[in-house]
């Protein structure tokens, strides 16, 4: 069964094609720059031996989703012969509310509610259901399946997911921890378990999902316990260009001084975090390099990011009564093995320690770092999305 796995934002769409349930990737790709005569398309397929770059003329999502479908039928990549063979189509969700805890076959319902929470995730929920109705259109009765990025978070208690505010406003607003990077922890919590050699049900981790967004999450016998994102993905440790968690008071203070709600919002979801102390950019390898040359805000930026990390990971680590491993994923946690090891630095005593050959050897591979001997595991876990969202579609799909 082929099953067609899509991440569509607001100016670029991921896509993949697996055979399920073997899980054989057969091409995958992302088209960047949609709305664009120069947008940049770039795939590659089994049998390829190297990616391949285009530049076309993408004006919008449908024109996007074309693309795709026409780059895996044709006929010298060998991937399907037409997109009958397409089985099913599976989306990444990023906001489900309260209502969805596990994937879900798309329908009316589910549409309304993604459509319900466009306020709680502006830039994703509405480019979500865009790409659900563009294969409506073009693949008319196939199957498709929502995996919600908050779903795996559901499974908080109360006491983690509620905010002190007026039981009121909660009800009316719904205001409470969500969290989001759900289906990355998830997959990090089942390849640890593998790696563990232990079941699910019986795997203690903290995930570090460290990218352009970042959050932690500890994953008590195999289910989120608490993670760091909140309301909205604003919430938490400090990233590229995002804040994280600070002060109400400021936003408070702003507005007094005249600020509009639009320019905070810029201020702390585009022009803060490392971009905004450092000044340098918002790809942690230039903050890096900055830092290792001497530039001293690049250094100041990265201390703070560090130490927001280990805030969370020394509040998530009394969670445990025995943790099993830390795990690092996501662009920056799987790559950066300069910030692994300031990470994991003087964590000895609470058994936690990094090999730094391995760190240095292991970047970008799924992989052990930590010292034999050591207490907790500490697992290098590429990201992988993408075949969560196979795998989950295929379940729901596999017997209609």
């Amino acid at each position: 069964m082929k099953i067609l796995v899509l991440n569509t934002r607001v100016h670029s769409i991921d896509f993949d094609v697996f055979e399920m349930p073997g899980e054989e990737k057969l091409c995958g790709g992302v088209i960047e720059k949609v709305g664009l005569d120069t947008a940049l398309v770039t795939y590659k397929c089994r049998g390829m031996t190297e990616e391949l770059m285009a530049i076309e003329s993408i004006l919008d999502h449908k024109a996007a989703v074309d693309a795709i479908i026409r780059i895996i039928i044709t006929t010298e990549h060998k991937i399907i012969n037409s997109s009958d063979e397409i089985a099913a189509v599976g989306h990444r969700i990023i906001h489900g509310g309260e209502k969805y805890f596990k994937s879900a076959l798309i329908d009316e319902e589910v549409k309304k509610e993604i459509r319900n929470n466009f306020e709680l995730a502006p830039l994703h929920n509405p480019y979500n259901l865009k790409g659900i109705e563009e294969i409506e259109q073009l693949l008319p009765g196939k199957p498709q399946v929502a995996v919600f990025d908050t779903a795996f978070h559901q499974t908080l208690n109360e006491v983690a997911y509620r905010y002190p505010i007026s039981e009121n406003v909660y009800q009316k607003f719904k205001m409470r921890k969500y969290g989001f990077h759900g289906i990355s922890h998830r997959h990090v919590a089942e390849r640890a378990a593998i790696l563990l050699k232990k079941p699910l049900n019986k795997t203690n981790i903290i995930s570090l999902h460290l990218g352009q967004g970042s959050s932690l999450c500890a994953v008590k016998n195999g289910v989120s316990a608490d993670t760091s994102m909140g309301f909205t993905p604003l919430d938490g440790v400090m990233m590229m260009t995002r804040s994280g968690t600070i002060s109400p008071g400021v936003i408070f203070h702003l507005l007094k001084e005249g600020w509009r709600i639009q320019d905070i919002d810029a201020l702390l979801n585009r022009e803060s975090g490392l971009l905004g102390i450092a000044g340098v950019s918002d790809e942690m390898l230039d903050n890096v390099k900055e830092m290792l040359s001497g530039n001293k805000k690049a250094k100041l930026a990265i201390d703070m990011f560090v130490y927001r990390l280990r805030e969370y990971l020394g509040s998530y680590y009394f969670l445990f009564k025995k943790l099993d491993a830390i795990c690092f994923t996501g662009g920056i946690g799987e790559n950066s093995d300069v910030i692994r090891k300031m990470v994991c630095a003087e964590l000895e005593h609470l058994g936690i320690k990094l090999d730094s050959t391995k760190n240095k050897k292991f970047n970008g591979k799924e992989a052990a770092i930590n010292k034999p001997g050591s207490k907790i595991k500490i697992f290098v876990i590429p990201r992988d999305e993408k075949i969560i969202i196979a795998r989950d579609t295929y379940k729901l799909v596999e017997g209609l």
